[in-house]
């Protein structure tokens, strides 16, 4: 079972002179928002999670409480992938060991990338990094590839950077394969095109609170599809939704069943 960890743990352990027990074989580590995990990130797991085996650490991925463009650009952001709880159980079917949470917060990133690279060494004891090559950390992004392989050369830490995984879509042109693009598809309803791109139906995680079956889009922070009618599916049945202007309208072929009431569930298009 993947071990779940938050920042301030990692933080209030270190502070006190103490690395985790948990880390003492070493470890490997990628960072992103990770949204949606799609097959771009999927390469890159592989590629860390491989590394890590054959390196005999534990593998695992510091991520974020929400994808970081909807705090850096929220004036223009479209919504999240996936939820965190999506996000967890996406990380642990892919077979990491453990993942780190951060809420992005200002001392967070005030953090230089030395310093940041620097608490992972002396609390999680990492000895391996993977990431793409257009990765950045630090305060203001300000640490590049460059920095963080000087960095991991000083420091003993083996590191790969990986390049952008590219989608064709019946033309002669490629599209970088990216958390944005896929919101694009969602919210131009090429849902099969998402499919393919995540490598599983796009779905949304929702909670019932009452029988009525309607739910606001203000209580949604993941990216919906546009105004319009579908075919969804829960925990195997097949729903009607509606997409109106301000809600979402779900209408339960075989009736509303009552254990879903107050339980988070899957909502997949």
């Amino acid at each position: 079972m993947m071990k779940i960890f938050y920042w301030e743990e990692i933080e209030n352990d270190l502070n006190n002179g103490l690395m985790i027990p948990f880390f003492k074989q070493g470890c490997g580590i990628s960072i992103g928002s990770f949204d949606g995990l799609h097959q771009g990130h999927r390469v890159l797991l592989s590629n860390l999670i491989d590394n890590c085996k054959s390196k005999n650490l534990l593998s695992g991925v510091i991520s974020f409480t929400r994808p970081l463009p909807s705090l850096k650009h929220a004036s223009d952001y479209q919504g999240d992938l996936t939820t965190l709880n999506q996000r967890l159980k996406l990380f642990e079917k892919a077979g990491l060991d453990f993942a780190i949470i951060v809420n992005f917060d200002e001392s967070f990133a005030a953090l230089s990338g030395v310093q940041f690279l620097t608490l992972l060494v002396n609390s999680c004891n990492m000895k391996y990094i993977a990431e793409g090559v257009d990765f950045r950390c630090g305060y203001k992004g300000a640490t590049d590839i460059t920095a963080i392989k000087y960095f991991a050369d000083s420091n003993n830490i083996k590191y790969s950077f990986v390049e952008p995984v590219y989608y064709r879509q019946g033309t002669d042109e490629e599209e970088r394969i990216s958390s944005s693009y896929i919101r694009t598809m969602v919210l131009k309803r090429f849902l099969t095109t998402a499919k393919e791109l995540l490598l599983r139906p796009y779905s949304l995680e929702l909670k019932f609170e009452n029988e009525r079956t309607v739910i606001l889009k203000s209580e949604i922070k993941q990216v919906l599809p546009p105004i319009g009618v579908y075919s969804a599916e829960v925990k195997g049945k097949v729903v009607r939704l509606e997409i109106t202007e301000k809600e979402l309208q779900f209408q339960f072929i075989d009736g509303f069943d009552k254990t879903l009431l107050n339980e988070l569930v899957e909502v997949v298009l």
